[in-house]
């Protein structure tokens, strides 16, 4: 009588289990999209903004390359992707973005957060507005080589 009494509870157990969706079909679970305030190189491309704002400031001009910021003075943080663990790429010229108001001028080297960049764009100053600048996820399409 015992035995069967253990049956009959663990036969109760896994149509409990079985309909509160324990033995139905899984879902995926999908990363979230990085986000400028929790992916690693989006919060390290803003400690870098805020060197070259600094220079903007002192030179009334961006750096002319990447190794000009430290040159300047302050505590610059590696140009590197913490995740790739490969160079940013600094261009002072500037990409231009379509449906994008202003540059590119700090982007990473490929595709590693979600298939996209994290990237500085600056937007200078027009009618005594200051420059304007923001770090963006960008996708592959606005990089020439992508094209």
């Amino acid at each position: 009588m015992r035995r069967r009494f253990r049956n009959v509870t663990i036969a109760a157990c896994l149509a409990a289990v079985a309909a509160a969706g324990g033995c139905g079909p899984t879902t995926l679970e999908v990363a979230p999209r990085p986000t400028a305030a929790t992916d690693a190189c989006a919060e390290r491309m803003h400690d870098i903004l805020g060197q070259i704002l600094l220079y903007y400031a002192a030179h009334r001009m961006l750096p002319p390359t990447a190794e000009a910021l430290s040159a300047a003075g302050g505590s610059v943080p590696p140009l590197v992707c913490p995740v790739s663990g490969k160079s940013y790429v600094y261009n002072p010229k500037g990409l231009l973005i379509a449906d994008r108001p202003g540059i590119v001028v700090l982007y990473d080297c490929e595709p590693t957060h979600w298939g996209m960049r994290w990237g500085v764009l600056l937007e200078p100053p027009f009618g005594g507005r200051t420059l304007a600048a923001r770090v963006i996820l960008l996708e592959e399409k606005n990089f020439p080589a992508a094209r």
